[in-house]
């Protein structure tokens, strides 16, 4: 499947801006049952992004839906919460999150090129445009990366990229879902872009964010729970008046803030870097937070999360499950990454040698009481997991380096 150039298929773009012709972008959508997706925004000035334009591409079409004219895009959203209709995005994360937040919907039925690339040997994460490069032979322009897409009438230059960002997304997935087919890991594919439709990717726990403060964790249990407060009232202001949350306090501010609770104004004043302007819009607001922090129960005040930090020798031993790890995604030519993380890793050095034994060759669908670890169900078992749980339990290694371009280091399980 070759992808368009871009100069012969401009003449299929259409900008929208009334709500009956985004119904018609609608209607078309559900009869192709596949559409690419993105979208421009500006995340630093308000609480949520700013979603500034949204580039659909579908069947041999790009609209280029409006919404600072189209206040409404709610139909729009339905179709990308509608399991019945595939969706195709690159490094779809943002995207994704962000039309949760203004729709409310969960997505479903997710393709992400970028993850696709990975199973593929193409690289993880690999760019929009190094992939294009790679398939296509095409090379995008990134000259409006960073430019400000609020501001009205759009340039000429702007409106060329969407298309471009847009335009070669169906081509791509077709031929990435033909190769992955041909190679029988769209399954894969499939079930690792199934994490785009947990609610729990979008709805995080409230009152956890004081844990992302950098330097809390050296913090006792009172001082912890006045950062809580402070952190609760900081995400309430910015959300009220849609800003961003540091905006409103910086994260060093609240940190200084638990480790030396003021009882005033004044000294809260003498902390250094809030200006004049903050402490007179919200000075009063968060002495009280902290005094009313204060009066938590020693019981109730948050804890840093428990967890025995690993020893010398599970490092060690993480280190070699990495190292074969590797090796065998080297030579699946799948991105390590996408198999399993360092923690997961060490996640399995803890709990890896109770695992029960099961045949290498069962489904792709088995899972146990171990499920909290990636690699102890699903494809991950089968392809890499089984050999890394025989490997914890002292089953011997054969390292085998040969002058190979492609495959330059072989690794196999000896019988004890």
């Amino acid at each position: 499947m070759e992808s368009p150039k871009s100069d012969s298929s401009k003449r299929n773009t259409v900008l929208i801006t009334d709500p009956k012709d985004l119904e018609e972008v609608v209607a078309l959508i559900e009869e192709a049952g596949v559409f690419g997706l993105d979208l421009e925004f500006i995340p630093e000035r308000t609480y949520f992004p700013i979603i500034c334009l949204v580039q659909i591409a579908v069947q041999d079409k790009v609209f280029l839906v409006d919404p600072i004219e189209l206040k409404d895009l709610q139909i729009l959203w339905k179709t990308v919460a509608d399991s019945r209709i595939v969706k195709v995005l690159h490094a779809a994360s943002q995207d994704l999150m962000i039309i949760f937040q203004r729709s409310g919907l969960i997505p479903k039925n997710i393709f992400d090129t970028q993850i696709a690339a990975g199973f593929l040997g193409l690289g993880f994460p690999a760019g929009y445009g190094k992939l294009l490069a790679a398939l296509f032979d095409l090379n995008l322009s990134k000259t409006e990366s960073f430019t400000d897409w609020q501001a009205r009438p759009l340039s000429r230059s702007q409106i060329e990229y969407a298309i471009d960002d847009a335009l070669h997304l169906i081509p791509l997935y077709q031929r990435l879902q033909s190769e992955l087919s041909s190679r029988k890991r769209l399954d894969w594919v499939i079930e690792e872009c199934k994490h785009y439709e947990q609610d729990s990717y979008y709805i995080r726990e409230s009152g956890r964010e004081f844990l992302r403060v950098k330097g809390a964790q050296g913090l006792n249990r009172r001082k912890l729970a006045v950062l809580q407060a402070v952190c609760l009232w900081r995400e309430a202001e910015a959300k009220r008046t849609d800003r961003p949350a540091r905006s409103v306090i910086n994260d060093n501010i609240m940190l200084e803030l638990a480790k030396r609770p003021p009882s005033s104004v004044e000294d809260i004043q003498r902390i250094r870097g809030i200006r004049s302007d903050q402490l007179s819009h919200w000075g009063r607001k968060v002495v009280k937070v902290i005094e009313e922090a204060n009066q938590i129960a020693d019981k109730d005040c948050p804890q840093w999360p428990s967890g025995r930090a690993p020893s010398k020798a599970d490092v060690l031993i993480a280190d070699v499950l990495y190292t074969v790890l590797k090796i065998r995604a080297l030579d699946l030519e799948i991105a390590p990454e996408l198999i399993a993380t360092r923690d997961e890793l060490q996640g399995l050095v803890k709990i890896g040698r109770d695992i029960p034994e099961v045949n290498h060759l069962e489904s792709d669908n088995m899972a146990g009481d171990e499920g909290q670890n990636s690699l102890t169900f699903g494809w991950r078992r089968r392809l890499a997991g089984n050999e890394l749980i025989s490997v914890l339990r002292g089953t011997p290694i054969k390292v085998t380096i040969s002058e190979s371009s492609t495959n330059p280091i072989a690794i196999n399980l000896c019988s004890k």
